[in-house]
């Protein structure tokens, strides 16, 4: 049996039935390449009974341990956020049923929720890009002006702790016309010391945010409730 669980965001996040899962289970793994550990797992583990081993990528893309362990004994795999908003997740568990396991998917909060917060709705945003530290793909922008296209808000993922203000330097030299492009900045969505900011990229690519996780969101077209809810988060 495996049991795919999503942490959430931050401690006290994951499920009541992910909780009960993880004191059953014989075997617990978690991975920490897709998103910044924000999350205490030797708690986790105190609370639980159960031993929690972290994974390198290449154990669980190129090694197969959690198919391998669930094929055994009952096993968790923990990630951060949602169970199944990372491609390689999902991979995971179509591969697990192809090979005749159990699978049983609990889920969790994740970015895509907490944007919310933001003021902006949720059923407003286009397709989510993520942008990469040490690369500057030219697919981002076209992607972005997609949405930008028909109105929509845009997520932008960043690598594991990619300051938000590197980043918005960085969107700027892909695509300058977003300078003067109203933007938002979610520092450590749903941690007690969260914070939401707004102001055009070139001011926030300028500013000094706090420890990651961050993302940023460039505003699309908005209502005027939208506008109204976001107006509270302006650095000016």
């Amino acid at each position: 049996m495996l049991y795919l669980i999503g942490l959430g965001l931050d401690d006290g996040e994951i499920t009541q039935k992910g909780i009960e899962a993880l004191k059953n289970v014989d075997k617990a793994y978690a991975e920490f390449y897709t998103n910044t550990e924000t999350v205490d797992l030797e708690a986790l583990e105190e609370q639980t009974g159960t031993d929690i081993e972290k994974l390198s990528r290449e154990q669980v893309e190129q090694e197969d341990m959690i198919t391998e362990s669930a094929h055994e004994e009952d096993t968790a795999f923990l990630v951060s956020g949602n169970a199944l908003t990372a491609t390689t997740h999902y991979e995971i568990k179509h591969r697990a049923e192809k090979e005749g396991l159990d699978v049983e998917v609990i889920h969790a909060p994740s970015i895509f929720t907490s944007i919310s917060e933001t003021g902006l709705n949720v059923y407003n945003f286009g397709r989510t890009v993520t942008l990469p530290q040490d690369f500057a793909p030219e697919s981002i922008v076209e992607h972005i002006e997609k949405n930008d296209s028909i109105g929509l808000h845009t997520l932008v993922l960043l690598d594991i702790n990619y300051d938000a203000a590197d980043a918005a330097e960085k969107l700027i030299d892909l695509d300058e016309d977003l300078e003067d492009r109203e933007a938002m900045v979610l520092e450590r969505a749903n941690n007690e010391d969260q914070n939401i900011s707004l102001a055009s990229l070139g001011e926030l690519s300028e500013h000094d945010f706090g420890r990651p996780p961050h993302c940023i969101i460039l505003v699309g077209e908005t209502s005027h409730m939208e506008e109204e809810f976001i107006e509270e988060y302006s650095l000016e």
